[in-house]
């Protein structure tokens, strides 16, 4: 039997307007007209290198330099420069975006702005985050011949490894997939020892996910009747892609790309391939696994028949366990990435830029304000398992409508509820979902335009949450006002159904 494709579920319409966006792609005026807004963009990039070299993520102890050194001072100078590049870069993004939105970012154009935009801040010390020094750390924890899953970079005291990494996470083991330790292993053995190495070489670990969904998304777009260049503009070249993907460097890159070109591959009819990625993004971080569940409810609900449902099932379910248990035994560090002790990792810390945490904190407030004597403990205990309850029975509503649905969006959709839901949020989280509905009929929402124009700026350059002290009294009743507007009066009907492009738009 041939093999089943993905259906277009795109009207004539937009059938039209993808075709128009090509023909606009191919006019000559297209690179002048996007050229002046990329150069733009380059400048505020290269500014927040020069600027965040003295305020970022920079190697601890302060004996150990980038491979260049810029000071700037003061203090607030530095910041001032820092942000109003990051304001230049914005500029930028938007003005490309205005023209992929009118079908003139082709695929050249687009690789061009990540050149433009992404070299710099690949060649710049990190920012925003300090979880490429914990890679490095558990690179050399696995490089030695130790489980990263049961020691933490303590062991690598008093190296410049473990001084490094952010204070909360020294005592930590490693919380990411064999797939990803075993990458690890190997980066440090190409990198040597010296801090500056380790850190280009991670980072270009991390530019492959990127490539990938360079390569990848047109496909996935295309396929699902979406413009490719509006795409690459939301997914890969935005600001919080580039701050999350390039300037931090987290291992989300690998992850998402290996998602994304899983998904590209299902779409043209290779399921088997195709949860085959998915599967090897599994073993860098967990949430690729929601992608191997939604596209296996969506294959096997258009099977035409039994004999293909069974083939479904064995694809989407024979295939990831080989290649999940086989990655495990190969890489040799146990199922420890899989028990309760390292699942529970990502949700330890408390932050103010995680919204249940904020809720739970502005009602802790109220209540000892009203008489009422509470433990902020659990006040945040309630809270957040009311967040997890909900945030289960919403990914279970989108999943029962994925039969005959738009099965990226309603992935898409249940992977920003994962982040939404969860104890812990960093920024960058928030990519998983935004990367897919960025192939989808979503792509042209505003408010997925505003998440990633300006979600990283939760965190400070050098990885610090900035919504911290007071801010629960503006975040937290913001967050409960928008939450009860979202469920009351059918509205959440709109996030679901196939009207959300024209509906957020």
């Amino acid at each position: 039997m041939a093999p089943r494709r993905w259906p277009l579920k795109a009207c004539k319409v937009k059938e039209h307007s993808v075709v128009a966006s090509t023909k606009e792609q191919a006019s000559p005026s297209s690179a002048r007209l996007v050229a002046p807004w990329i150069v733009l963009g380059s400048l505020g990039a290269i500014g927040m290198v020069i600027f965040g070299a003295s305020i970022g993520a920079a190697i601890h102890p302060g004996v150990h330099r980038w491979w260049f050194n810029v000071v700037v001072t003061p203090r607030a100078l530095a910041e001032t420069g820092f942000y109003g590049s990051i304001a230049v870069l914005v500029a930028g993004w938007i003005g490309v975006g205005f023209h992929a939105r009118h079908g003139r970012l082709g695929i050249g154009l687009a690789w061009c702005s990540l050149l433009a935009w992404g070299l710099p801040l690949f060649l710049g010390q990190p920012l925003f985050s300090r979880d490429i020094y914990s890679y490095v750390a558990q690179g050399l924890i696995a490089h030695r011949g130790l489980n990263p899953y049961n020691v933490a970079p303590t062991v690598l005291d008093p190296s410049t490894a473990f001084s490094s990494v952010a204070t909360v996470w020294h005592k930590t083991t490693s919380p990411y997939g064999p797939g990803f330790l075993g990458i690890s292993k190997l980066t440090i053995g190409i990198a040597g020892h010296g801090p500056v190495a380790q850190i280009m070489a991670f980072r270009a670990l991390e530019l492959l996910g990127v490539g990938l969904m360079m390569v990848a998304m047109p496909v996935l777009a295309r396929r699902n009747g979406n413009d490719p260049g509006l795409g690459l503009w939301l997914a890969a070249l935005s600001p919080l892609a580039l701050f999350g993907f390039v300037a931090s460097a987290h291992n989300d890159a690998l992850m998402i790309g290996l998602m994304i070109a899983g998904l590209a591959v299902v779409s043209t009819g290779r399921l088997g391939w195709g949860m085959a990625l998915m599967a090897l993004g599994s073993t860098v971080k967990l949430p690729a696994l929601g992608a191997i569940v939604f596209v296996a409810v969506d294959r096997y609900s258009a099977a035409a028949d039994t004999k293909e449902r069974r083939r479904v099932i064995l694809d989407a379910v024979g295939i990831p366990l080989v290649i999940i248990a086989g990655m495990t035994t190969v890489v040799g560090y146990g199922w420890g990435w899989l028990g309760p002790k390292a699942l529970r990792i990502p949700t330890e810390l408390r932050i103010l830029t995680t919204p249940l945490v904020a809720v739970a904190t502005f009602l802790d407030h109220l209540l000892h304000a009203i008489g009422i004597p509470v433990r902020l403990g659990g006040t945040e205990t309630v809270v957040l398992l009311v967040g997890e309850i909900a945030s289960v029975l919403v990914i279970i509503l989108l999943l029962v409508r994925v039969p005959g649905g738009p099965m990226l969006r309603l992935l898409g959709l249940a992977l920003l509820v994962v982040v939404l839901g969860s104890p812990t949020i960093w920024p960058w989280y928030w990519l998983w979902g935004v990367s897919v509905l960025a192939a989808s009929d979503a792509q042209r929402s505003k408010a997925l335009a505003v998440l990633a124009c300006v979600g990283m700026l939760a965190v400070g350059a050098g990885g610090t949450p900035l919504l911290g002290g007071w801010t629960f009294w503006v975040t937290g009743p913001l967050l409960l006002v928008g939450g009860l507007w979202v469920a009351t009066g059918g509205r959440w009907r709109i996030l679901i159904a196939p009207s959300i492009g024209r509906a957020l738009s």
